[in-house]
């Protein structure tokens, strides 16, 4: 149930629900010490600092602005005062190389510890599954556990979730992507889950409706996800659409959370070049938290899916100039 701040996926529990895995942590089958996997904990991003480039722009305008003074109070011959300003501007240019290189070191740092964390996270899922799978009577016990956490969860999650006004979309455009990623769900859910594309949800106080790109219900325990593909442009009109640096996505993903959905939002390269993957994250969410891991014993040998970074405003727009909607769409 974690997320990497600034990337897709965009994970969101309500805080229901993270208070009932908080107080029913999902059974564990005993085993000995030596032999036990601990489930691995995600790298911390890193930190971008753009203060310090501001810094050094500053110090450079500070430099040039003694230079001259000096040059105006004492006077400088003209080799002098060039010869200042030049080894002030080598000095920022070092200076911002400098700062570029190690940025860059602590990306591709930040990018290795990423792939050894989704490593081990895979092989804490197989060894888990394997466990379960292997058991006799303890997975009897074992999953006697997980129906009566089941009960529970179904109890409180009956009570507090707002299901749909109405399925489907109805007059609302489909994306382009959405049919394409809806046959996957279907391969990899079909039996567990109900699931649909579409879902509309009035917005109180309006006549306005949020309408889902999909939702879907775990059965035994009630558990709603509302799944979202983020294009960064309209492909009509070329307008951004679900930019980072605006409020009209967070205000959605608001609504949701305080009607008890889960939201898992992916970007529409994800869902075209990478569906398995996406699924893949999809059926992670719900074993996180319902203890379920059947959605992920057939699609376990998967490569789990790549982080995408998501844009700003003024990205989205370059995207729209250079048609890389395209780029992926095409194939």
């Amino acid at each position: 149930m974690t997320q990497i701040r600034g990337f897709y996926p965009v994970i969101l529990i309500p805080d229901s629900i993270r208070q009932f895995c908080a107080d029913n942590p999902i059974p564990i089958l005993e085993e000995s010490a030596s032999s036990t996997k601990k489930m691995p904990f995600p790298p911390r991003p890193p930190v971008s600092n753009n203060s310090r480039y501001s810094l050094v722009i500053q110090l450079w305008i500070a430099s040039v602005v003694v230079v001259m003074l000096v040059n105006w109070l004492f006077g400088m011959s003209v080799m002098a005062f060039w010869s200042s300003l030049t080894c002030s501007s080598v000095s920022v240019v070092a200076t911002f190389s400098y700062l570029r290189f190690v940025d860059f070191q602590v990306r591709d740092c930040y990018k290795q510890r990423l792939a050894e964390y989704q490593q081990q996270l895979s092989e804490y899922e197989s060894y888990q599954l394997r466990r379960l799978q292997s058991k006799g009577k303890e997975m009897e016990q074992y999953n006697s556990m997980i129906q009566e956490r089941y009960k529970w969860l179904l109890r409180l999650l009956k009570k507090i979730v707002h299901p749909p006004a109405g399925q489907g979309k109805g007059g609302v455009q489909q994306g382009v992507s959405e049919k394409h990623f809806f046959v996957y769900l279907c391969r990899y859910f079909s039996g567990f889950y109900d699931f649909c594309m579409g879902g509309e949800f009035p917005i109180p106080g309006t006549s306005l409706r949020y309408s889902a790109d999909f939702i879907m219900v775990h059965q035994p325990t009630g558990l709603a996800i509302d799944i979202e593909i983020d294009e960064p442009y309209d492909g009509r009109t070329g307008k951004p659409h679900h930019c980072v640096d605006k409020g009209k996505d967070n205000q959605r993903n608001q609504f949701f959370l305080e009607r008890n959905w889960v939201v898992i939002r992916f970007s529409e390269l994800q869902v075209v070049k990478y569906p398995d993957a996406c699924c893949k994250a999809i059926a992670r969410v719900i074993s996180q938290i319902t203890g379920d891991y059947r959605g992920l014993v057939q699609i376990q040998n998967v490569a789990d899916l790549l982080p995408n970074k998501q844009w700003t405003v003024k990205e989205a727009i370059y995207m729209a100039k250079t048609k890389f909607r395209n780029s992926y769409l095409n194939n």
